[in-house]
């Protein structure tokens, strides 16, 4: 069996596309097509369906991604560690949200790199969700918890909520996007609401932070953020009834790994 052909099983599934997965492999689609054809044919299964244009994984297929992303992330390690002449290193990746990572996370880091001097940590803050069931990272604090994924799972902490009003006599509304509307967040915005119109939408709480503390917005952002509010700004604050769950996510193959369990617990800590 073809390492480089199980590769190339383990980046269609994540593409759904075997034209994308050629490209990230640098071959062409026909290349990718024969060598899955080649695989199927080797152990007498089917590993993709074609189904309204994506290349769904089967069953079969299904079965042995875990193991095989975790081979994967294996062998990129290995590359890496020899590439850099680093024998003792691991590139970990974290995923959350900027706001979290902001306030929680940065100022801590320079003592944990330090003290695992083998870890080298890739923290994503991007605005595009991460999918850990495709392997994206090996961690992820998240708001909520998934209803569906084999991962790891524990609750960390709660993240409080306030409601930030700007004394202005005609203050606009800041709130999250339609895709959000269903967050506790905005279920205590929309309590305040009445007739008036979302005037600007946002995902970025450091952005709704800034506008109510001009005193001329309302919104509602999270405790920690309200707490860093100029005690003089010309709002009122008034802590709010819900609040979010944080919870971290780890991958399953992490389970007994030292190194990850330490992140796990530091993150718990911080969190917590």
């Amino acid at each position: 069996m073809n390492w480089d052909d199980l590769r190339i099983v383990s980046t269609v599934s994540k593409t759904n596309s075997y034209s994308k997965a050629a490209r990230l492999l640098h071959m062409d689609e026909t290349t990718v097509s024969r060598r899955i054809a080649r695989l199927e044919s080797s152990f007498g299964v089917t590993l993709f369906e074609a189904v309204d244009g994506r290349r769904n994984p089967t069953g079969p297929c299904r079965a042995i991604l875990q193991q095989l992303y975790d081979v994967e992330q294996t062998a990129d390690d290995i590359e890496r560690m020899l590439q850099r002449h680093d024998y003792s290193r691991r590139r970990l990746r974290l995923t959350t949200i900027p706001a979290i990572a902001e306030h929680y996370l940065a100022p801590h880091l320079p003592a944990l790199l330090k003290e695992r001097p083998e870890l080298s940590l890739s923290l994503d803050t991007s605005d595009q969700s991460v999918d850990m069931s495709r392997w994206e990272a090996d961690f992820a604090i998240r708001l909520s918890r998934p209803r569906q994924g084999d991962f790891l799972m524990r609750r960390i902490g709660e993240m409080k909520l306030c409601l930030i009003r700007g004394r202005d006599p005609d203050p606009v509304l800041v709130a999250y996007p339609p895709v959000l509307s269903a967050t506790p967040e905005m279920r205590q915005l929309q309590q305040v609401q009445g007739d008036n119109p979302i005037r600007l939408e946002t995902m970025n709480l450091s952005i709704i932070c800034s506008v109510v503390a001009s005193g001329q917005a309302t919104g509602v952002i999270p405790e920690f953020l309200a707490q860093t509010l100029d005690p003089n700004a010309p709002v009122d604050i008034t802590p709010l009834p819900e609040s979010r769950e944080i919870w971290m996510l780890s991958q399953p193959h992490l389970r007994n790994d030292s190194l990850a369990r330490h992140i796990s617990d530091w993150c718990a800590d911080l969190l917590g």
